[in-house]
C-alpha cells in the first residue's frame, strides 16, 4: 500500500492558503452553499457503510409536488465532477430520507486517508416539465467515522502498513506536532513494547536548520547518552547524510544498532532509520542502507 506521510495535515494548510488567495483575487470562483430553494431543502447529507457497501443519505424536505428525479455529484477542484447516484421517480412532498448506494468503486480511497475529509456535494432536481435546479453543500466526514468505515469495509488506513523488505510492517506509533512528526513501524509479528526491529520516519519541522546541524546534535546527544557507542559517518553527498551506530549495551538497555539517513525534504529535515536490538552485520547494514534510500518513494 502506498503511503502519504501525514499529507492530510500539510495539504490542509496549503488548502487554507489557497482558499484565502482565491477569495481575495477571484471572489466569484469560491463555492457557496445553497441548501434551499422553492423546490427542496437540504437538512443533512452523510455517509454510512452497510454490508461492505458505501451508502450516502440525504435528509431534506420536498417543497415542489412535481419532482420526478434526483441526481447527486461530488464536486472536485479540477471540475471532474463524479456522479454518486441517480433516481428517476417522483419524490413525495414533505420530509424525506433518501438512501443510495455509492456507485463509484474508487470512492473508497478517501476513507483510507487519515483525518477529516471535506466534500462538496451537489444535487440536481428535475420536475415533470423537464426543468432542473441545483443545490449544493459542503459536508465533513470525521476521522472517528472513517475508522468505523474502515472496519466495516475491511480497509487499512493509508500508511497503516507498508512492505519494504518482503515483509509487512505495521504502524504502531503516529505523532504529529507543530515542531515534529514521527511514524514508527515494526514487523507485523511484533509490537511497540516488544520489538526487535523498527522503522522510523522522523521529521523535524524546521526551516533554518540544516541536515548537518541536526546530524551534529544527534551524534553528540547519542554519545552523551551512551559513551561506548561506535558512531560511523558512512557518506555525505547530494544533501543526504548516511550514518550508522552500534553499542554493546547502555545501562539497562540491551545492545542495539541503527542505520539511518538524514536529508531535507518537503516538510523539514527527515531522519529515516532502521533500528535492531542486536548487532547489524556488514552485509545487512548495506542492504538496509539501500532499502532506506528506497523508502521515501514508497511513502509518496
Amino acid at each position: 500500500m502506498g503511503f502519504s506521510f501525514h499529507k492530510f495535515h500539510f495539504k490542509l494548510l496549503i488548502s487554507i492558503f489557497c482558499i484565502f488567495l482565491f477569495t481575495f483575487c477571484f471572489p466569484d470562483m469560491v463555492r457557496k452553499k445553497k441548501i434551499e430553494n422553492d423546490w427542496f431543502k437540504i437538512e443533512k447529507i452523510f455517509y454510512k457503510t452497510e454490508s461492505k457497501k458505501i451508502e450516502i443519505y440525504i435528509k431534506g424536505t420536498v417543497k415542489n409536488p412535481f419532482l420526478v428525479g434526483i441526481e447527486g455529484f461530488e464536486l472536485n477542484e479540477n471540475s471532474s465532477d463524479v456522479l454518486l447516484f441517480q433516481q428517476e421517480k417522483p419524490l413525495p412532498i414533505g420530509p424525506i430520507l433518501l438512501k443510495f448506494k455509492v456507485e463509484v468503486s474508487e470512492n473508497k480511497n478517501w476513507i483510507q486517508k487519515i483525518g477529516t475529509t471535506r466534500k462538496w456535494i451537489q444535487i440536481a432536481l428535475k420536475n415533470d416539465n423537464g426543468q432542473v435546479t441545483h443545490l449544493q453543500t459542503e459536508i465533513s466526514i470525521h476521522e472517528s467515522d472513517k475508522k468505523q468505515f474502515r472496519r466495516d469495509l475491511s480497509l487499512d488506513a493509508e500508511g497503516e502498513s507498508i512492505r519494504l523488505d518482503g515483509r509487512e510492517w505495521r504502524l504502531v506509533s503516529d505523532i504529529d506536532r507543530m515542531d515534529q512528526a514521527l511514524l514508527q513501524y515494526v514487523p507485523k509479528s511484533e509490537s511497540l513494547l516488544f520489538w526487535n526491529e523498527m522503522l522510523t520516519i522522523h521529521v523535524y519541522k524546521v526551516r533554518t536548520a540544516s541536515p548537518s546541524e541536526i546530524y551534529s546534535l544527534l551524534e553528540s546527544g547519542k554519545k552523551k547518552e551512551c559513551p561506548n557507542i561506535l558512531w560511523n559517518l558512512e557518506s555525505e553527498k547530494s544533501g543526504k547524510i548516511s550514518y550508522s551506530w552500534e553499542n554493546s549495551g547502555c545501562g539497562k538497555q540491551s545492545p542495539s544498532s541503527q542505520v539511518a539517513k538524514l536529508y531535507r525534504g518537503e516538510f523539514g529535515i527527515y531522519n529515516i532509520r532502521y533500528d535492531r536490538r542486536s548487532k547489524i552485520g556488514a552485509e545487512d547494514k548495506k542492504r538496509w542502507s539501500d532499502l532506506l534510500d528506497l523508502l521515501p518513494s514508497k511513502l509518496d
